[in-house]
């Protein structure tokens, strides 16, 4: 098996390719929950905005996550207009969204999450 090479190594034999390069992933940036969708309304826009106000402190839910969280809000919304018709399955996926997000505190805890602390931030970012 061969050893890739650096960059400075590709550039000084002549065959750096950008194209071929990995994506530089930054995690530093300011993180932003996702917008809600215009053709959410009612008690969905509101459940997002419930969602958006307890989770943004965790930093968890991405664009990524969005049609997950729209999944999430028409259940509840179902849930919460007319429990009677609200089946076991239906009651299974919500429970299953609501994990995959990291609302529920089991998953918080698995995923070994805490509320960020913007002085904490600061420290490790600045270092100050």
């Amino acid at each position: 098996m061969t050893q890739q090479s650096s960059a400075l190594e590709k550039m000084l034999k002549g065959t750096n390719r950008t194209d071929r390069e990995t994506p530089k992933l930054s995690v530093d940036g300011a993180y932003s929950f996702p917008h809600c969708p215009k053709h959410l309304k009612g008690d969905h826009r509101k459940i997002w905005g419930e969602v958006n106000k307890a989770m943004t402190q965790y930093r968890v839910i991405t664009l990524a996550d969005k049609p997950l969280l729209e999944q999430y809000c028409f259940l509840l919304a179902k849930l919460r207009s007319d429990p009677d018709a609200f089946t076991a399955s239906l009651h299974a996926q919500l429970r299953g969204l609501a994990t995959d997000l990291c609302l529920t505190p089991e998953s918080r805890a698995k995923a070994k999450l805490g509320a960020i602390d913007a002085d904490a931030e600061a420290l490790a970012k600045y270092g100050v």
